[in-house]
């Protein structure tokens, strides 16, 4: 019997592949799920494998020879003849002596026949006549009832024999620290497979070569980066985000290093003017920084605003709180950011936010062309799963990361391997 492992990225083609290696009569042994790729690629949908085979022709020889039957002798034919003159006759047939051999169940059948022969009971029972008289439905019914058991009973041999390969201390650990930070369950599971997969178990041991690997596949769930602070990502630079995200400050630290920093000419437009509060926090950093500030009221003053500063370097718009979950709220803040140039919103979002929010936001604002993501506060928390799933699931890049409340020195570029690192470690790095 010829076998063969087949891996193809589907089943349709790895199927494909057997048919035309083995041919339309090959037989499928066994099918399942391999990592596909490098085992940092832990994103990479899985391929499968398959291993089938197909019989020789030695197999099909040595069938035929087994299912031959053993040919009667001369005087068999003879004892047979005279056993039929004496059924003619009405007379009773002796008992044979030696039956003709037969194969397998055959055999059986008619050795049962000799010796009821031999005992000469020849009773009738009517009992045994109606129950070879039952109908064929309550056989049927029989007959499903055995194959149910039996399939039952196969079917949990299987699952004791698939049954999940035990996680090594080490990596078991590293699973329940990302869980605890929240980090997608299904992300998470997915990496943990791959590893038990693809890592021997030396490395699985080693805790710092495991945290290491972790920390690479975490790193490439997530979109790369300039990684510089010296690129401004668009001349206008419109911030939103939910209500007490740190959108005003944000505006100011970006101020602060783009034109003491980088020497550049910024312009600060308030489109928070329902709240008083705002207006006074977006004046005082603007005199401190000693930049330009405007007020647009309607969406038609930002137009003409963003008409009239053309000429500066970076223009930053500190937009409204934005409520999901208020119809009102969403239309108000989208006739703002309808006038925004595309490509030029951001979101703020801060590590302090509940994962179903932030989803919930950024699902809302998507439709207004967002280009990335502005984390903000992570010197408030030790958890930092709810950013990362933002930016694994939304496919947005991360661009600043904000912390603290000065406005001078707080601001870093967006570095998706430090945001891995502060999911395994609990801690941002402070560089």
């Amino acid at each position: 019997m010829l076998t063969k492992t087949f891996r193809a990225p589907n089943m349709l083609i790895a199927l494909k592949n057997v048919q035309t290696d083995l041919g339309s009569d090959a037989m499928i042994i066994s099918m399942r799920e391999v990592p596909a790729g490098p085992i940092w690629a832990a994103w990479k949908k899985p391929g499968v494998e398959v291993i089938a085979s197909k019989a020789t022709k030695t197999d099909h020889s040595s069938a035929t020879t087994q299912e031959n039957k053993v040919t009667p002798t001369q005087e068999d034919l003879k004892k047979e003849i005279e056993n039929l003159k004496l059924l003619m006759t009405g007379q009773k047939i002796p008992a044979p002596t030696n039956p003709l051999p037969v194969v397998g169940r055959k055999k059986e059948q008619s050795q049962n026949a000799s010796q009821q022969s031999e005992s000469g009971d020849s009773h009738f029972d009517l009992a045994d006549f109606k129950a070879l008289r039952k109908p064929p439905e309550e056989q049927l019914n029989l007959i499903a009832e055995k194959s149910e058991e039996a399939l039952a009973k196969a079917t949990s041999v299987v699952i004791e024999k698939k049954a999940v390969p035990e996680i090594p201390s080490v990596l078991l650990a590293i699973k329940q620290s990302l869980i605890d930070q929240g980090v997608n369950t299904q992300l998470v599971n997915k990496i943990i497979d791959t590893n038990l997969d693809a890592l021997s178990p030396a490395i699985l041991d080693d805790f710092s070569r495991l945290d290491r690997f972790i920390k690479h596949q975490l790193t490439a769930c997530l979109p790369p980066t300039l990684k510089s602070l010296a690129y401004v990502p668009s001349k206008v630079m419109a911030l939103t985000g939910l209500s007490g995200c740190g959108k005003t400050s944000c505006c100011a630290k970006l101020a602060s290093f783009y034109m003491i920093t980088m020497g550049k000419k910024v312009v600060w437009i308030e489109a928070d003017t329902v709240r008083t509060s705002a207006i006074a926090e977006a004046r005082t950093y603007a005199e401190t920084l000693g930049i330009p500030l405007f007020l647009a009221y309607t969406p038609q003053e930002l137009a003409e605003l963003l008409e009239s500063q053309k000429d500066a370097d970076l223009i930053l718009i500190d937009t409204a709180g934005c409520n999901p979950r208020s119809e009102d709220n969403v239309v108000e803040l989208g006739s703002f950011l309808s006038v925004i140039p595309s490509g030029c919103t951001y979101l703020v979002a801060s590590a302090t936010t509940k994962d179903q929010d932030l989803s919930q936001t950024e699902k809302t604002l998507k439709q207004f062309g967002l280009k990335g993501v502005i984390l903000t506060k992570t010197d408030e928390t030790g958890s930092f799963g709810a950013g990362f799933n933002l930016l694994w699931q939304s496919k947005l890049p991360l661009y600043f990361v904000s912390s603290g409340h000065q406005i001078f020195g707080n601001l870093k570029p967006g570095n998706p391997e430090q945001l891995a690192c502060a999911v395994v470690d609990g801690d941002y790095p402070e560089k």
